[in-house]
């Protein structure tokens, strides 16, 4: 018998994906709330900023951040 591991079945491999989409969000969001609240100043150079470049947003968020996990596509073993 070989002791080499088993490959992960499409569902271990989207659990994975999934928990480790998880963990970032998490970080993420410790680090954030972790940072000083924006004094007035601040806010109103960014403002003056964004204004600055037309005031437009300049580059658009991705339509899906988190792959759709349904279970479309995976094979029953």
């Amino acid at each position: 018998m070989s002791s080499a591991p088993r490959p992960l079945s499409p569902a271990a491999i989207a659990m994975q994906s999934r928990r480790s989409a998880l963990a970032a969000m998490l970080a993420h969001k410790a680090r954030c709330r972790d940072l000083p609240p924006l004094h007035e100043s601040e806010v109103a150079a960014l403002l003056a900023a964004f204004a600055e470049r037309g005031g437009a947003v300049t580059r658009c968020p991705t339509a899906c951040v988190m792959p759709v996990q349904n279970g479309a596509g995976l094979v029953d073993a």
